[in-house]
């Protein structure tokens, strides 16, 4: 709770000190047992507020959650329906999201330190990691708690030059901050978020407010990172205008490799080679303001930044035995009475088929058979289906399986990969257009 937050009550005491040895004074004791017994009450008005206060809210979230579940239901039978009608004349289209986890799984007995690493948060599939370095916290070896670094450095500015001819300019014109906690965005805790409060009048034309985050890297931890994570606040609803980093304290920013712009941005991660960052500049930009007790309001900040150093698992071996290098399956399903005829189009996310034959770090199979003793395709030895004009024949199977193989990226993996190298390959799904026959 910050200082500008509203406080429900605000306990008060006054000293009534006895005398030595005197006599004691009736009226101030009970004046004293009338102070505790109002702010006892005062505490009781409060705590019941909030309570009703919480039980509303609750309602109206899960009001509106069970009303976007039936939505995802309603938009998932659509679709299956759609999937049916179009399955004798038209190619059907799917792309599977490693933000949603069902139907991505490991293969039975596969050894934990083969699998890949799949993490819903961000919708990725990565390395598995042999160690990670925050470099804004530490975790204690003995308790397990994290330690927040004392000379973490922040500012926050609201009155920056974009670059743009226009010079210095308040992007905030004049509204009433609150400033929020801007370490909070570098704790190691998403309960504790830094959220910057801009308040306008109702009929203010300010329809979207900007700021600018820099944070020096603590002077006790070392500078090497080669992975950057934010969690925006609201998630989905801040716009991620700018990431850069700069390897020493003279501000020569650099934009973060691989960054671009963000509109509504969720948890997102960037992947780069190790490189020497010793500050981190963010610009973000929020454009959706709520009405509230009559005024405009604009809320933004981070939930958390993350720079960290990981180390990949760089474990591969070009004879293994499928499974015996980081894998994991994607599984796709066919609607009730339906069969998977044939593919026509294979396109992941990012791309990875734009490596050179030979030298691509991430191997993808498609097959039907749940032994994955044998597979109909394979990107090591096949060119996709869309480049070679020859589909792909998945004979009227249920079920069709995609296996992804990871290999740490040690050489250029050609011109139009989208891997840089002296980095994990990552994953985000994988969008397919096949045809259906009816069983």
């Amino acid at each position: 709770m910050t200082d500008q937050d509203p406080k429900i009550v605000n306990p008060t005491a006054v000293r009534h000190p006895a005398r030595y040895r005197g006599v004691l004074n009736s009226a101030d004791i009970n004046d004293f047992q009338e102070k505790v017994v109002k702010d006892i009450h005062d505490n009781a008005r409060g705590i019941n507020s909030v309570s009703s206060r919480l039980e509303s809210s609750l309602t109206t979230v899960h009001s509106e959650v069970a009303h976007l579940r039936r939505l995802v239901d309603l938009l998932l039978n659509q679709r299956d329906y759609v999937e049916k009608a179009d399955a004798a004349s038209f190619g059907i289209h799917r792309f599977l999201d490693f933000s949603d986890t069902r139907g991505i799984f490991f293969p039975g007995g596969l050894n934990d330190k083969f699998s890949a690493m799949v993490s819903a948060q961000f919708g990725e599939a990565t390395l598995p990691t042999n160690a990670i370095e925050n470099r804004f916290y530490t975790t204690s070896i003995r308790s397990g708690r994290i330690i927040s670094a004392p000379d973490l450095v922040t500012r926050v500015t609201h009155i920056f030059d974009k670059g743009e001819g226009d010079g210095l300019v308040d992007y905030e014109r004049g509204g009433r901050v609150t400033p929020g906690k801007p370490n909070w965005a570098f704790n190691g805790n998403n309960q504790r978020y830094w959220r910057r409060r801009v308040e306008f009048p109702l009929d203010s034309r300010v329809d979207q407010v900007e700021v600018e985050l820099t944070v020096d890297v603590p002077s006790g931890a070392s500078s090497e990172a080669n992975l950057l994570e934010i969690f925006p606040f609201p998630n989905g609803s801040v716009d991620l205008i700018s990431v850069s980093t700069a390897g020493d304290l003279a501000n020569s920013f650099t934009t973060l490799p691989g960054f671009s712009s963000k509109e509504n941005a969720t948890y997102s991660r960037w992947h780069f080679p190790v490189q020497k960052v010793e500050r981190v500049k963010v610009w973000l930009r929020q454009r959706n303001w709520v009405e509230e007790n009559g005024k405009k309001v604009f809320y933004y900040g981070m939930q958390e930044l993350g720079l960290k150093l990981v180390d990949y698992d760089k474990n591969y071996s070009t004879t293994a035995a499928f499974g015996d290098n980081h894998t994991f399956i994607a599984k796709f399903t066919a609607p009730d009475g339906f069969g998977f005829n044939d593919m026509f189009r294979v396109l992941p996310d990012p791309n990875f088929l734009l490596e050179d034959t030979g030298r691509r770090h991430v191997r993808l199979r498609l097959g039907t058979d749940e032994t994955f003793s044998s597979f109909l395709w394979d990107s090591d030895s096949n060119v996709e289906p869309q480049s070679s004009g020859s589909n792909i024949d998945l004979g009227g199977a249920s079920t069709l399986y995609a296996a992804f193989e990871l290999q740490f990226v040690e050489s250029i993996g050609g011109s139009l990969s989208p891997y840089p190298v002296g980095t994990t390959p990552y994953v985000k799904g994988l969008g397919v257009s096949y045809t259906l026959e009816e069983l």
